[in-house]
């Protein structure tokens, strides 16, 4: 059965559906990169939160490992590139922690907006100081959000309810789905200039990194507060904490950090500033739905290979998958015939789907095909690395779709070039669930794609 490490404290309701399932269960504390690339080549699968990074480095020595699981929504602790040319499966938990870190977005707003740190503090010191500690209203003000995802769209909602004008920036969200949520949608320039609160709920990438800065704050509202509870990154610390000296703003909130610990914290000595060491999605339920359903999708793709809630791979639940088998395997065999049956170094790859399929999304057919056509060529290839290693391999890919079957209610065209020659197959299913080579290089054939077969042409 299945072996699997268990780092970073997971909630043991998480580690009990490991084991009921049958499967060999270690538990450790977090690792740092070198101590975990020296044990991680025993197990199967691996759950993470957030404290292991789970390096190129340490990926190297992954040797049988088939499945990361992040107890959690982000994926920044794990090398998602390194983690797919080895095949291995980035599995998350985006809706885990939604109303955590929603709530702790309106904890951290309302104790800045009444200074509910420092008063607490001086009742601590024994002080009475009704006067020095005042405060505002959130109640008829404009909350920018940017990022309107689970989390944003569900701190809108809750915005709302305490009577915010609520503004909403995100590059993929849809006018009919503002108008849904009840909000404006508007520019990141909007949401700087006319917001008096912006929450950041955007994930972590090129395009986000430093997307708050020095000239951002200089627009703000002189009474404007920023609440970050996602990415650290989002926001350059350094001015952040120069715009809180100047009084640029009137204050901030942050739950995440640059770096975790905080080194050489900018934000020391400051009055108008909430600080918590990352705490969003740190609530008893939040940590027991991450590690159970974390722990469920790892069971069900170790046994079944039903894939839910991957990052660097599209999904494919048990149901799909057990009505996609009988094209998946036809897919398979075919690339690993064309494969088998040219002859030199392969340059080029074309796929064609016509007629009706039972699947609008052809990815898991295409990872199939790419797979079989790989797995005589190189070392160890899965569904999951085909893609890629396709393009490591300067293989030329192209695929297409056309609703007129030429021949069948519906066929699989694969074309394979070489440095010496090209060759064209086509397949299909019998009944919907026998596997055929229905024509070689334009000849009409009715060939049943065993594992072993010969060809001869005359």
């Amino acid at each position: 059965m299945p072996k699997i490490l268990v780092l970073d404290n997971l909630s043991e309701e998480g580690v009990v559906i490991f084991r009921e399932a049958g499967f060999e269960v270690d538990v450790k504390p977090p690792q740092k990169p070198a101590e975990l690339a020296a044990i991680i080549g025993e197990y199967d699968g691996l759950v993470v939160r957030s404290a292991t990074k789970v390096t190129a480095e340490a990926l190297e020595s992954a040797g049988k490992l088939q499945v990361i699981g992040r107890a959690g929504a982000g994926t920044d602790n794990v090398d998602k590139a390194a983690a797919t040319k080895r095949g291995i499966v980035v599995m998350n938990v985006p809706g885990g922690n939604t109303i955590s870190t929603c709530e702790h977005t309106f904890a951290l707003l309302f104790a800045l907006c009444r200074d509910v740190p420092r008063a607490h503090a001086s009742m601590m010191e024994g002080r009475w100081d009704r006067k020095k500690f005042g405060g505002t209203e959130v109640f008829g003000k404009t909350l920018g959000i940017v990022g309107a995802g689970r989390i944003g769209g569900a701190v809108a909602k809750r915005a709302q309810a305490f009577g915010m004008n609520v503004l909403v920036f995100d590059p993929i969200l849809t006018k009919l789905k503002a108008e849904t949520l009840g909000v404006e949608l508007v520019t990141l320039d909007e949401i700087i200039e006319r917001s008096d609160f912006i929450t950041l709920h955007a994930p972590k990438s090129d395009k986000t990194d430093n997307m708050i800065r020095a000239e951002h704050f200089k627009r703000m509202k002189p009474t404007c507060r920023i609440v970050n509870c996602a990415r650290g990154s989002l926001i350059n610390e350094a001015d952040l904490a120069q715009a809180l000296k100047d009084k640029t703003i009137a204050g901030a909130a942050l739950d995440v950090y640059t770096s975790e610990p905080l080194e050489n914290n900018p934000f020391l000595g400051l009055d108008n500033i909430v600080m918590t060491p990352h705490l969003a999605a740190s609530t008893d339920e939040a940590q027991l739905t991450v590690a159970v359903e974390v722990a469920k999708q790892m069971v069900e793709y170790l046994t079944t290979g039903a894939i839910v809630n991957a990052v660097n791979v599209p999904s494919l639940d048990a149901e799909t998958r057990k009505t996609l088998q009988p094209l998946l395997l036809l897919a398979e065999r075919m690339g690993r015939f064309v494969s088998s049956y040219m002859d030199g170094r392969p340059t080029g790859l074309e796929i064609a789907y016509e007629g009706e399929l039972v699947v609008t999304d052809t990815y898991p057919i295409t990872a199939a095909i790419l797979t079989g056509f790989l797995e005589p060529l190189v070392e160890t290839v899965n569904v999951v690395s085909a893609p890629h290693l396709l393009k490591e391999y300067g293989i030329d890919f192209s695929e297409k779709r056309s609703a007129q079957p030429q021949d069948y209610a519906f066929q699989i065209r694969i074309k394979a070039a070489t440095d010496k020659e090209t060759h064209e197959i086509a397949g299909t299913l019998f009944n919907n669930q026998e596997p055929r080579i229905c024509s070689i290089d334009g000849t009409r054939v009715d060939v049943e794609l065993v594992t072993k077969m010969v060809v001869c042409i005359n």
